[in-house]
């Protein structure tokens, strides 16, 4: 994954002649990156691979550097400090204290998908400010989102699928000018999705299927702008989604969307006639309340349409010589 830049902090550095040698103060050192590892080791109790718990160790360390030989660690050029923690994937099991990594002020990837890991997201987080990649998905972390993820300024990727997470969606998601994928999949999050929509920008891929949001998409045009600028794949599937569709003036401003999944909501009424979408492929809406007929738009209009289902729904009218061009 290309990860955006950022400027990383300079070290102040103090030179100041003692007879014929020099002195040199450095601020900031590997140290407190050494013992942060250490202290988050800690709540790995399982590694059936054994690449953690044998290569994370304070013999042969130098205590002010980064530890470039440990597993899944990942040092800056001039391996002071860690950059990145890549765990994934490897059968790890534990309960982690995410306030051990604050010492990690450079930190800008954490990435620990497809463990078993267990814990709570804790408010602290919000203080891990270098942070642009979160994967924690895929383990069995609990409890609520801490509104303070909101502070994470840099963050352009967020995955927190497959876990136990439930409660509210947190607000101040549009502070995340930087944020590019949201995927919050197969967790209990809840929430109005009709206020969310102008909460995100900027964002390509947002995967809020299997949890618990309600309210409508019926929001005006206004509202969905700056979504519809830049996404292009919404998945909100097997969610509690009810009210109308988006209407005319707001779906066609989703211009670059080439995935659509709305399936197995409460979702009602009749469709906009859709105009010209020229990079949908994807259209799933089955299993909802819609009914009427399917607009020519749809069917007929240049949209490159690879997968279309509206099964489960309550249209009328012959479908059949339209259909023709779809499958």
């Amino acid at each position: 994954m290309n990860l955006t830049p950022i400027f990383l902090t300079l070290w102040w550095v103090f030179f100041a002649g003692v007879g014929s040698g020099v002195g040199v103060l450095v601020a900031g050192d590997g140290s407190g990156d050494l013992r942060s590892l250490l202290e988050f080791k800690k709540g790995i109790e399982v590694d059936p691979l054994g690449k953690v718990l044998n290569s994370w160790n304070r013999s042969g360390a130098d205590p002010e550097k980064c530890p470039r030989g440990w597993h899944g660690v990942v040092c800056d050029e001039s391996e002071l400090s860690v950059v990145a923690i890549v765990l994934d994937r490897l059968g790890l099991e534990g309960e982690l204290k995410f306030n051990t990594l604050l010492g990690l002020k450079m930190l800008r990837n954490l990435s620990l998908a497809g463990n078993s890991f267990t814990g709570r997201l804790v408010p602290v987080m919000g203080s891990m400010s270098s942070l642009e990649v979160l994967d924690l998905s895929g383990n069995r972390f609990y409890g609520p989102i801490p509104a303070r993820i909101s502070e994470l300024w840099n963050l352009n990727y967020v995955n927190l699928s497959n876990n136990n997470l439930k409660g509210g969606f947190p607000g101040g998601f549009h502070n995340l000018q930087q944020l590019k994928t949201l995927d919050l999949h197969s967790n209990e999050i809840s929430g109005d999705f009709g206020t969310l929509l102008s909460e995100f920008r900027n964002v390509d891929y947002v995967d809020l299927s299997h949890n618990k949001f309600y309210g409508g998409i019926s929001a005006g045009k206004e509202n969905v702008s700056s979504l519809a600028n830049t996404v292009q794949y919404v998945n909100l599937s097997y969610n509690d989604l009810s009210g109308g569709f988006f209407d005319d003036e707001s779906i066609v401003l989703f211009r670059n969307l080439q995935v659509l999944d709305l399936g197995n909501n409460q979702i009602r009424g009749e469709l906009p006639s859709f105009g010209s979408l020229p990079n949908l492929q994807v259209l799933n809406l089955r299993n909802n309340q819609l009914y009427g007929s399917i607009p020519k738009g749809l069917l007929e209009s240049s949209m490159p349409l690879t997968e279309l289902d509206l099964s489960g729904n309550g249209f009328t009218g012959k479908l059949l010589a339209a259909l023709d061009r779809v499958i």
